[in-house]
């Protein structure tokens, strides 16, 4: 539903977060000013008073003595007005330059580092790869946070053996899944996807997982002063492969969706252990308790699975 528009003061508005390096051009604003035609509303952060979209007619209709101007105004958080603007510069109006493009991508990143280069290159119409090296141009200045959010909104881990791992389960699982389902369930590109898919049928073997960084003395790092052994991502993929191969699970609806949401569930705790550096002090007694639950249901889980076996044994010993 299109944005009521309504008359304010020029005087009441204030200069935007603008994206351009340049700032406001004056052949721009004059061109404008001496045009017979209206101005289209411009875009205002509702809270602010900042102008995120049209500065260019605002300097107009105050070099042509309007005292008013049409205005559209848009809610959310002040800390989002510069990507507003970059979003709205990118889609009308006098084009941001390359230049600016990539700069908006560089400050984006410093304001959102856990955002994927996908996301973040939608919003400043740059390929992922120019968004990709700026981030590794500017390590510096810029965090490298483990996960990244992607345009669906969903963390994952930044680690790509992992995702690819992540998207040969589902592959061996359901091997006429559509290349995309599968890019989008792993968070990968659909060429990476391709690249699993092509390396499952000729029987190369995969990238490590589970395993991105290592220290002298074999264990991987996770976040900072936690260590863990590289076997368990190992032996958690392991386990996962071997379910998804398994005729009875794979063959089945049921078994397809308990192998589908258990490799949901290995994302979401490689991407949980990495967003333990971001657990502040006073919150650490809570996100324990709160593990601790999961753990304990985890445990009643595996509990249940167990006692018909064990059933079994003890009925074979007596």
């Amino acid at each position: 539903m299109p944005r009521p528009v309504i008359r304010v003061p020029v005087s009441s508005l204030k200069d935007g977060d603008s994206p351009r390096a340049g700032g406001i051009d004056p052949d721009h604003v004059q061109a404008l000013a001496e045009s017979p035609r209206g101005f289209d509303p411009i875009l205002v952060h509702r809270a602010t008073r900042q102008v995120i979209d049209g500065m260019h007619r605002l300097q107009a209709a105050v070099l042509r003595g309007e005292r008013d101007i049409a205005v559209r105004y848009l809610d959310g958080p002040a800390d989002e007005v510069f990507i507003q603007a970059v979003r709205a510069n990118i889609t009308h109006g006098l084009p941001l330059t390359l230049k600016d493009r990539k700069l908006a991508a560089e400050r984006i990143l410093r304001m959102h580092p856990a955002w994927s280069d996908r996301a973040i290159a939608r919003i400043t119409d740059l390929s992922p790869k120019t968004v990709g090296a700026a981030r590794r141009r500017s390590t510096e200045d810029i965090p490298q946070p483990n996960t990244r959010v992607g345009q669906d909104g969903r963390a994952r881990p930044a680690d790509p053996a992992l995702r690819r791992e992540i998207a040969r389960t589902l592959l061996a699982e359901r091997p006429g899944v559509p290349l995309r389902e599968v890019a989008a369930f792993a968070g990968i590109s659909v060429s990476t996807a391709h690249d699993v898919s092509r390396r499952m049928r000729g029987g190369e073997q995969p990238e490590s997982a589970g395993v991105s960084r290592t220290d002298k003395r074999g264990t991987r790092s996770t976040v900072a002063g936690v260590r863990r052994d590289p076997d368990v991502g190992r032996n958690r993929v392991t386990a996962l492969r071997s379910l998804a191969s398994d005729p009875s699970l794979r063959l089945t609806e049921p078994g397809r969706a308990l192998v589908r949401w258990l490799s949901a569930r290995a994302l979401d705790i490689e991407a949980g252990e990495r967003l333990l550096a971001a657990v502040p002090p006073h919150c650490a007694v809570t996100v324990a308790d709160l593990a601790q639950c999961y753990a304990e249901e985890w445990e009643r889980f595996a509990r249940e699975l167990s006692r018909p076996q064990e059933q079994e044994d003890a009925q074979r010993a007596g």
